[in-house]
């Protein structure tokens, strides 16, 4: 019986560490997508110098890099494509710009929903309003 249990909360462990590992995946997909879209360039860590950059910048964070021509902005991604993705102040600025219409379309979204709720006749409670005056009765009670 002890093993058994054991057994099971091994496996469930196992599980939820998967599903983690998941989530993790699927957030890291988004911003990828999010990157690509405003131009940055997929560069696969196949040659030694990008294989020295991937392991030496954090991961999964844009790091701005400076040279003598330019400014570079490199996402490293060891984890998923283990490769990085490059882009200039012109991508970085459209990244910018979509970062701040999800941000505009997330909120208005919000709005939206909340607008709906409201027309519905459905507040903050739900459908039920307020749960009641003092005296316990609800609003909607007609008795």
């Amino acid at each position: 019986m002890k093993n058994l249990s054991r057994t099971l909360t091994l496996a469930w462990l196992a599980l939820a560490l998967a599903a983690c590992a998941q989530i993790k995946q699927s957030g890291n997909r988004f911003e990828e997508g999010q990157l690509r879209e405003a131009g940055f360039k997929l560069m696969l860590a196949d040659r030694a110098d990008r294989q020295q950059m991937l392991n030496s910048l954090p991961a999964d964070t844009l790091t701005r890099i400076q040279r003598e021509d330019d400014a570079y902005y490199i996402y490293p991604d060891p984890d998923g494509c283990v490769c990085l993705y490059v882009g200039r102040e012109a991508e970085f600025r459209k990244l910018q710009q979509l970062a701040v219409d999800l941000q505009n379309s997330n909120q208005q979204l919000m709005y939206n929903d909340m607008a709906a709720s409201s027309a519905n006749g459905w507040g903050p409670l739900g459908p039920w309003g307020s749960w009641g005056d003092y005296t316990g009765r609800p609003n909607w009670d007609p008795h």
